[in-house]
């Protein structure tokens, strides 16, 4: 079965109707600039920073709203989730800290017809 990405259990892609078509990955350096009174500002280097993950799509029909279910009983977990990528990459662990749906074309029975949703992912660093 092909994915795009595996988040602990819940499976990304066609195959499971829930593919996402928009990741961005930040990274932070750890740098933060100190203010100085009679000069530039200072760098100083804190440590680096976790990485953050958003992943973006859209769905449609029911199936959406259910994995989007899915998505949030995996947060209530409050667990970190091994992240693989479809080539057999290991991102890590990562917390489910965000999960955004907009739903639009709603019918008479409240099912969203088209939904965009997005969620944000934490790097768990704890060593």
């Amino acid at each position: 079965m092909r994915q795009q990405m595996a988040l602990g259990t819940f499976i990304f892609g066609l195959s499971s109707n829930f593919a996402y078509d928009g990741l961005v990955r930040k990274s932070d350096g750890g740098w933060v600039k100190v203010d100085i009174l009679t000069s530039k500002p200072k760098s100083s280097q804190t440590g680096q920073g976790l990485q953050t993950l958003t992943i973006t799509g859209k769905a449609m029909y029911a199936v959406a709203m259910d994995r989007l279910d899915e998505l949030r009983a995996l947060q209530a977990l409050r667990i970190p989730l091994p992240l693989v990528d479809g080539i057999g990459r290991n991102w890590g662990l990562w917390r489910i800290d965000d999960v955004l749906e907009t739903q639009s074309c709603v019918i008479d029975d409240g099912t969203a017809m088209l939904i965009t949703w997005s969620i944000t992912l934490g790097e768990y660093v704890n060593a």
